[in-house]
């Protein structure tokens, strides 16, 4: 039967074979197992990210996280429903800052400095 926690002992073994190729304990899975998925797949309780998605490399962990270790969610989600679904819209977005959000106007009411930061972006 599939579960979450088996995919994730699963990348963490594969993980730590080929760190340790002469064996590995359980102290060494367990950092393993915080390294998957940029430390995404270990980091997300009750469908919510308790680390910041702060880079477009931090949107495609979690993405993959998602889709690969929690399995509800399908994998090439857009950047923009990865940041939004995990609470993660607002100025300091990647996807925002890379000029790639599909629903810039979403965002909160902007004046002056950020403003002028949306009206570059888009």
């Amino acid at each position: 039967m599939w579960s979450p926690e088996r995919e994730l002992v699963k990348k963490s073994a594969a993980l730590a074979k080929d760190k340790y190729p002469n064996g590995y304990n359980k102290k060494q899975l367990i950092a393993c197992s915080k390294e998957v998925y940029g430390g995404f797949g270990v980091t997300q309780t009750d469908h919510r990210i308790t680390r910041p998605i702060r880079t477009m490399e931090d949107v495609s962990n979690m993405g993959n996280a998602m889709a690969n270790i929690d399995g509800h969610y399908p994998v090439g989600m857009s950047g923009c429903y990865v940041v939004g679904i995990n609470g993660g819209c607002g100025l300091d977005c990647p996807v925002f800052l890379e000029g790639e959000c599909g629903v810039p106007a979403e965002m909160l009411p902007l004046e002056g400095e950020d403003l002028e930061l949306y009206n570059s972006l888009y």
